[in-house]
């Protein structure tokens, strides 16, 4: 490194000079002690009813008097422009309590918020509170199936919201004041905000201005956890402070997001364990384009960052040298600057992995407390093709922790490889994009199940599946009302299915328990099957898959379908059973996986989460990923809670790339078997192997990225084997990752390394 690269300046970035210390371990301890079962809570205020009809502690079918029948609200929706709430579309008229009622109301009925295309202008923050939940059993705990879900029509161009001009209280930007706020009510103390709670809330196809002289105004807050998130929006944050405010990981992430201007467009100094955000745009903001100090590491892909300042654009801090937070990976991006001056791109915190990244007109890519790690090209275009750097931080309750940079068992310093003048591919962020043909129910070419002549009732007691597979057969996009659709045999999906519901918790398929097809242990059948063809574009979204775990001849998906094809905000769920929380289990052990993805399957896969823990047996995985050539992404993957021999396996296949991973538990998060080309970019969660055991097992693979693979860990001896998140185990006596190999010497990071790249090389053929 020449002088030149060792000069120093002031790049420290000025978000992070005060620590928030006291704030993490508020959310730290909230993380785990108010968790998803918690008991005892002193108030029933916020808490909506059991749920008693068609099944225990699921979803309410009934639909609520006070709404004129009709195909919306039969189909689970919630007309903010109709009565009783009145939303006025053409702007002229403050839609803000409007709004706000309909919300509340969709949120308390188990339904979806819908807007009409319009113009909808507000004076005040619309509050998507997720309140509490009374199950069967007397045990309060969170309303995962009572989420906040708002989503814009499809029928034109997109609904917008308005903040008007100088709207009281957005005008300080040290007091900022939100738009829309997300977020979940406390288990024990209901005006407190639990983010690992916030589930399935989320904001689709909607747009967002701040009208002038708001310079306090933040279009969206939303820190959420499993199946939350921002998707489809562009934001206008010229006159605002900032687009986004929180990150959504642990199963939740944000996609397709443009944000214009304000003061910063993502600040996500506060987060959920391993955020992702996927094809997002950043334009002209003038301070910072995204901010972290999140929870461990945050993987972007396919991020667009175009600025006309001298940068830095991307600033993560330090987390007070707490070795889990402000980890960044950063993949397919591009970052431009205006030609001419001496810009700085990144500067980092906390350790940092970047690769296939475009940078133009930066003298600076990389910069670390005031040393340019990474020189640009600030005449033109420089590819980072790899690049790894490491922040080992301060001693954490007397372990030492490291983060290094291990290629096929040695220890790097750094690596650096870059390409002067090398231009970006036109696909480097389309390829990272929710698919454009995403099917919707106002679609004049979509079926819906429940019309003539198919008339599938969805009522939880009707065998459904003669009028969906009919459907499917004759149709391509079929649409699943808000229902409960029972099936007595699998569903077989075409190549160019196009099968969704309203939302994944409302649209439930389930098997009949008493079917022959879902009866055999030694032999199970899915719930929904594809083709087995390369060239499928069959898409698969807003539903869920529901296998009781009393019905032990199920699986909830078979998927073979190719490359081109999504599988977008599924839930894979098998609690509660049939009978509800309150009655008695019937568990049977089941030694196959609850989704397999293997022979031609691949695609994208968006916010995956599985987290159950009862009736597994060692062969038990909830994702399998089997014989497949990919390629295959997925962007969010929380697979945790597992007692089998590991929550997801990838066994002899290649192309499978994961933008985001989440794990709790004592087994193996991952585990890579006979395969090549497995990118894991990003790793978080409070896991934790058992002595000698590793979260990461590698056996006899190769050409495998794990980048940030960063933990949380627990206070020693917390929880339970019993317990869903297992038992804390001393984190220098197991390790991340455990590599076996018969080609070559393998080996296992040492304990309390956390590394910023364990990179396993291309060898001889497998």
């Amino acid at each position: 490194m020449d002088n030149s690269q060792k000069q120093s300046f002031d790049c420290r970035p000025s978000y992070f000079l005060t620590s928030s210390l006291p704030q993490f371990f508020v959310i730290f301890i909230l993380s785990f002690f108010f968790s998803v079962f918690a008991n005892g809570a002193t108030s029933d205020d916020f808490v909506n009813p059991t749920v008693t009809q068609p099944f225990v502690d699921g979803v309410n079918l009934e639909i609520p008097e006070m709404l004129a029948r009709g195909h919306l609200a039969e189909n689970g929706l919630v007309d903010v422009t109709a009565s009783p709430f009145l939303a006025d579309p053409t702007g002229v008229r403050d839609s803000t309590a409007a709004i706000q009622k309909a919300v509340d109301f969709a949120r308390d009925k188990q339904m979806v918020c819908f807007f009409p295309r319009g113009r909808y202008v507000v004076s005040d923050t619309i509050e998507c509170i997720q309140n509490r939940y009374r199950r069967s059993n007397g045990v309060l705990l969170n309303g995962r199936d009572f989420p906040c879900v708002l989503v814009g029509s499809r029928a034109g161009s997109r609904p917008e919201i308005v903040l008007r001009a100088k709207s009281p209280g957005f005008q300080k930007p040290d007091a900022r004041k939100y738009v829309f706020h997300f977020w979940a009510r406390g288990v024990k103390d209901p005006s407190i905000g639990q983010p690992n709670i916030s589930m399935n809330q989320m904001l689709i196809n909607l747009d967002i201005t701040i009208g002038k002289g708001n310079s306090g105004a933040v279009a969206i807050r939303h820190q959420g956890a499993q199946g939350s998130g921002v998707q489809e929006t562009t934001i206008n944050a010229t006159h605002g402070l900032a687009g986004i405010e929180g990150g959504c990981g642990s199963g939740g992430s944000h996609a397709n997001v443009t944000i214009i201007g304000g003061k910063i467009g993502m600040d996500m100094r506060e987060s959920q364990p391993a955020p992702t955000i996927a094809g997002v745009t950043l334009i002209d903001q003038t301070q910072a384009a995204i901010l972290y100090e999140g929870r461990q590491t945050l993987t972007a892909v396919g991020v667009k960052i175009s600025s006309r300042t001298s940068g830095p654009v991307i600033q993560s801090g330090d987390g007070g040298k707490i070795p889990f937070r402000g980890q960044i990976s950063l993949i397919d991006s591009e970052i431009t600057f205006d030609p001419g001056g001496q810009q700085t791109a990144i500067v980092a915190g906390s350790s940092l992995y970047l690769r296939n990244v475009y940078v133009k007109n930066a003298a600076r890519v990389v910069a670390v407390g005031g040393r340019i790690l990474l020189p640009g090209n600030n005449e033109g275009w420089l590819h980072v093709v790899e690049f790894a750097h490491m922040v080992s931080p301060r001693s954490w309750k007397g372990n030492n922790y490291s983060m290094p940079i291990v290629r096929n068992g040695v220890n790097k310093i750094a690596i650096a490889e870059v390409e002067k003048d090398s231009e970006p591919p036109a696909d480097l962020q389309r390829q990272h994009l929710l698919p454009s043909s995403t099917a919707g129910w106002e679609d004049k070419t979509t079926i819906n199940v429940k019309a003539p002549p198919y008339l599938a009732k969805g009522d939880g007691k009707a065998d459904d599946y003669a009028a969906i597979q009919r459907a499917i057969n004759e149709h391509d996009a079929v649409f699943l009302p808000k229902g409960y659709y029972l099936i007595s045999q699998p569903l077989k999906l075409k190549m160019s299915t196009k099968l969704f519901g309203v939302a994944r918790h409302l649209s439930v398929i389930t098997p009949e328990q008493r079917t022959p097809y879902f009866s055999s242990a030694s032999c199970p059948a899915p719930l929904v099957e594809t083709v087995d063809n390369p060239k499928s574009n069959t898409i698969l979204a807003f539903l869920t898959l529901h296998v009781p775990n009393a019905i032990t001849g199920a699986y909830a998906l078979e998927w073979r379908s190719g490359g081109a094809s999504m599988v977008r905000d599924v839930n894979f769920s098998a609690l509660p059973p049939l009978g509800g929380f309150g009655n008695s289990r019937r568990i049977g052990e089941k030694n196959f996986p609850l989704v397999r993805i293997t022979s031609s399957g691949g695609g994208s896969w968006w916010n995956f989460f599985q987290e159950e823990h009862l009736g597994q047996g060692a062969n038990y995985r909830h994702l399998l990923i089997s014989n497949v050539t990919g390629p295959v992404r997925f962007y969010q993957c929380n697979p945790e809670h597992a007692k089998s021999d590991a929550n997801l396996e990838i066994m002899d296949s290649k192309g499978v790339h994961i933008y985001g991973l989440k794990g709790e538990g004592n087994k193996p998060v991952l585990r890579i078997l006979r395969s090549e080309d497995v990118a894991v970019y990003g790793y978080g969660g409070n896991a934790a192997a058992m002595e000698g055991k590793a979260l990461f097992e590698i056996i006899d693979s190769s050409d495998i990225i794990l980048a940030n693979l960063v933990d949380s860990p627990r206070p020693v001896g917390m929880g339970s084997q019993d317990h869903y998140a297992g038992i804390s185990v001393d984190p220098s006596k197991w390790y991340m990752v455990i590599d076996k190999n018969v080609h070559r010497v393998g080996g296992h990071s040492a304990p309390l390394e956390r590394p910023v790249l364990y990179r396993i090389l291309r060898q001889s053929p497998l």
